[in-house]
């Protein structure tokens, strides 16, 4: 499918390009930086031609918007399903953060908080981790206490799997040896040779 296929029915009068940029955005792309919002120019014919839309655009775009944005994050936590064990914690975090934006994306895996429309994701809360925004950059990720598994603890099945492997990777003792010719025992204990 050709980037002119791909947003066909979007209108051209919701497309933008950074200069110099590759993708084409709508204005509320959550990709944008404030640099980049300040720069952007309407997408031309010729642009939708040759640039792809930028995926999160396209869907949101494309009638389905994709995204579920949440007026309080204790909200988007119910509807993530995040575990009641994780939910103090996360809240805790939240309060150091601007959370003046909140959503959940299409693929309902995280949910999102920046600033507001333009501004850089500042955290990632999954069902049992939150990756915050460092100040350098990138991102730094908190591994909470209680695993986003269905019943929030490994089954028995897994457990035992695991204890099994466990002891699979442990060596077996050495045979006992004679302590005069050093051959191994039979189960006697009583070395053939020396006897």
């Amino acid at each position: 499918m050709t980037p002119a296929e791909a947003g066909a029915e979007i209108p051209i009068e919701l497309l933008y390009r950074v200069p110099y940029g590759k993708v084409l955005h709508g204005k509320d792309c959550p990709h944008l930086t404030p640099s980049r919002l300040a720069t952007l120019q309407p997408a031309t014919e010729l642009d939708r031609q040759k640039f792809k839309i930028c995926r999160s655009c396209l869907i949101a775009l494309d009638g389905d918007p994709g995204r579920d944005d949440f007026e309080s994050l204790d909200a988007a936590l119910e509807a993530l399903q995040v575990p009641q064990a994780n939910r103090p914690a996360m809240r805790a975090i939240a309060e150091g953060l601007d959370t003046s934006r909140i959503w959940i994306p299409a693929p309902r895996t995280y949910i999102a908080v920046s600033p507001g429309t333009g501004h850089e994701v500042t955290a990632f809360f999954s069902k049992d981790s939150v990756d915050l925004r460092k100040d350098e950059g990138g991102y730094e990720r908190l591994v909470l206490a209680t695993p986003s598994t269905p019943s929030g603890r490994t089954s028995a099945a897994k457990a035992a799997k695991k204890t099994k492997a466990a002891a699979a990777q442990e060596p077996e003792p050495a045979p006992p040896t004679c302590p005069t010719c050093y051959m191994q025992l039979p189960a006697t204990g009583v070395c053939d040779s020396c006897d």
